[in-house]
């Protein structure tokens, strides 16, 4: 069994992407630097490839049907972690380089 404070430290100076992260970090009770952080649920340029508007925090479910033309969480017994963590992955692939520009660009600090 992976301890709390075994996953913290994994999590430690690394570059977390998921969707609605900031939920898990809660559970976890911590906090990731934000310049770490890649969270699909607030990418804009991902919800306007998506035909989203540009702030709109769009569920991976819907994120991934109009991207990928793919159904996820369809199942009975709810999400599946896999599923969900891949979707995650493959949305995030697909703006990675010109967000990653966009975030190289920024001033530090904000």
């Amino acid at each position: 069994m992976v301890l709390h404070w075994q996953i913290l430290k994994l999590l430690m100076g690394k570059v977390v992407i998921g969707h609605a992260i900031h939920n898990d970090f809660k559970v976890l009770g911590y906090s990731h630097p934000k310049a770490l952080t890649r969270d699909t649920s607030r990418i804009p340029l991902l919800n306007l490839k998506a035909g989203f508007a540009e702030s709109e925090c769009a569920s991976l479910k819907r994120l991934t049907k109009a991207i990928f033309n793919r159904d996820i969480q369809t199942g009975r017994k709810g999400h599946s972690s896999v599923e969900d963590a891949r979707a995650t992955m493959e949305l995030y692939k697909v703006v990675e380089e010109e967000w990653e520009g966009t975030l190289a660009s920024k001033p530090q600090g904000r």
